[in-house]
């Protein structure tokens, strides 16, 4: 080999060498690159994963807390996975026991079912599905039911899944909610108030009394206003007020108002109108509820006219009481004088039965003027407006016990504490202390008790005058509380006493009765209202 030929393959073998260097130079280039696209591709996928488990966790959240039961099942109607909702509503755990949702079709809802399993198919989905079915431990239950059927990538079914909500409650509450509507349109219906609905002054809705009362048919109120069958002139003040209740012043108000009918009269009637709102408050409606008044106000304006002439009758007979006892009290008086004078002037000639005549004459002359007093009180008590205070009965009571004359053998005990009670000092006074001063007066013992006591009785004061005096016959318990009516026949004794009392007491919506044994004593009860 000459030298030109080994310097030739030097030189290849160096070209060769260097060649081979950058073949590894790109090799290792190359390498590095493969190792960092590997290992960001790693990262990507670890990424990747990562997502798909944080949105498997959502999803399972999600499945896991739906409020509706899901169900998931093959084609074969086998239930895959249920959520929680669906187990609670089911009562069936699939991890625990295999569960086919024909064991769940209620027995007359089957053809149904299948039908609404048949549009399933060949539909791909249905929606308002509506069925009972069995349920483990919850009895039969209706439900609501959304489904869609579940394909491969080929297209092919697979299963299918529906979203179940249990209704029962929802149509028990709606059937209640559907028969108290029924009945209170049959309450509106037969009404004897007329109702109608308004809204802003339009009639939409009426019953049959406001139908009569205005003498308009159905239809026919459906194309009026209230305007229409309102007084002109009234219809200002009624727009006032419904205007309050529009801008949400009042929610409801109340007028007397005429009404005009189909025929052109008019009516008095009492409205109460009430605002039917929405949810932001605005008004939605307007409940009207009329009632004819018209007699009524007729009868009170008749009842107003008989006031004023039984005023005017009382007063009329009051003068006359007090001119009729001035006019008898003269001559009574004249009487008194003569007899006396007679007495006086003829004593030595008078002899005992003579004085004895004249004597009755003077008693008879004292009880008449007596009996005039009594007939005046009587007469005077509820004729006007009396003054009403606080007065303290205990107080009322002990002046009278001071004041009356009560003989050493008789005594007098207030054996509970009296209360306050509102009304007139006068005419209370005038009521003890004639039952008191008749209890001293008439009793008979050697050693006489009267006792006044008191208690409550719900809206009354309950009072009682109890003596052991000679009692009264059963026969006179009713008679002694009427004008006139006496068992005693002494000048002091004019039977006005007991009726002035009844008549104090029915002042006072109260009541007054006895209970009596002769010879063991009387109690009289009566009743004052508290005020």
């Amino acid at each position: 080999m000459s030298n030109e030929d080994i310097e030739i393959l030097k030189r290849a073998l160096q070209r060769q060498k260097i060649a081979r260097k950058q073949a590894e130079k790109i090799l290792e280039e190359k390498s590095r690159e493969l190792y960092s696209l590997t290992q960001e591709l790693k990262a990507a996928n670890e990424k990747l994963e990562d997502l798909v488990d944080v949105k498997k966790t959502e999803l399972q959240g999600v499945f896991d807390n739906l409020v509706d039961a899901y169900v998931l099942m093959d084609i074969s109607g086998n239930v895959m996975k249920m959520n929680h909702a669906a187990i609670k509503l089911f009562g069936y755990d699939i991890v625990e026991e295999r569960l086919n949702v024909v064991k769940l079709i209620y027995k007359e809802d089957y053809q149904y079912a299948m039908a609404s399993f048949q549009k399933l198919i060949t539909n791909g989905s249905f929606t308002d599905y509506k069925a009972r079915v069995y349920t483990k431990h919850n009895g039969v239950r209706t439900v609501h039911i959304n489904a869609s059927i579940i394909k491969d990538k080929n297209e092919k079914m697979i299963g299918a899944q529906g979203i179940v909500r249990d209704i029962t409650e929802q149509l028990k509450q709606q059937q209640i909610f559907e028969e108290q509507k029924a009945q209170l349109s049959v309450i509106v219906e037969n009404s004897s108030l007329g109702i109608a609905l308004t809204q802003f002054g339009k009639i939409v809705q009426t019953n049959k009394a406001f139908q009569n009362l205005l003498e308009y048919n159905k239809e026919e109120l459906l194309q009026l206003e209230v305007k229409d069958i309102s007084i002109k002139e009234e219809y200002a003040e009624s727009a006032n007020h419904m205007e309050k209740l529009n801008d949400g012043l009042v929610d409801n108000f109340s007028v007397n108002k005429r009404y005009v009918r189909k025929n052109g009269s008019e009516f008095w009637a009492k409205t109460n109108v009430a605002a039917v709102r929405n949810v932001d408050g605005g008004v939605k409606y307007q409940v009207a509820l009329i009632e004819d008044i018209t007699e009524q106000l007729k009868f009170e304006k008749q009842r107003e006219a008989l006031v004023k002439d039984l005023e005017k009758s009382n007063k009329e007979l009051n003068d006359y009481a007090h001119i009729v006892s001035h006019d008898l009290k003269s001559p009574l008086r004249s009487m008194n004088a003569l007899i006396t004078w007679l007495k006086e002037d003829y004593a030595d000639v008078l002899d005992s039965g003579a004085n004895d005549s004249l004597n009755m004459l003077l008693n008879k002359v004292d009880k008449m003027d007596h009996l005039i007093d009594g007939i005046l009180k009587y007469s005077s008590i509820g004729q006007s407006e009396e003054s009403k205070h606080n007065i303290k009965l205990q107080e009322v009571v002990s002046d009278i016990i001071d004041v009356i004359h009560i003989p050493d053998h008789i005594k007098v005990t207030i054996t509970s504490k009296l209360p306050k009670i509102k009304g007139d000092r006068f005419r209370l006074q005038q009521l003890f202390q004639n039952l008191i001063g008749n209890a001293v007066k008439y009793n008979n013992k050697k050693n006489g008790e009267v006792n006044i006591s008191c208690k409550e009785d719900g809206n009354f004061w309950s009072f009682s005058i109890q003596d052991n005096g000679p009692g009264i016959p059963k026969k006179y318990h009713n008679k002694i509380f009427q004008i006139f009516q006496t068992l005693d026949s002494t000048i002091e004794s004019t039977g006005i006493g007991l009726s002035i009392v009844k008549k104090i007491i029915d002042l006072y919506d109260g009541n007054i009765w006895v209970e009596s044994q002769e010879n063991i004593g009387t109690t009289f009860y009566f009743t004052l209202k508290k005020q």
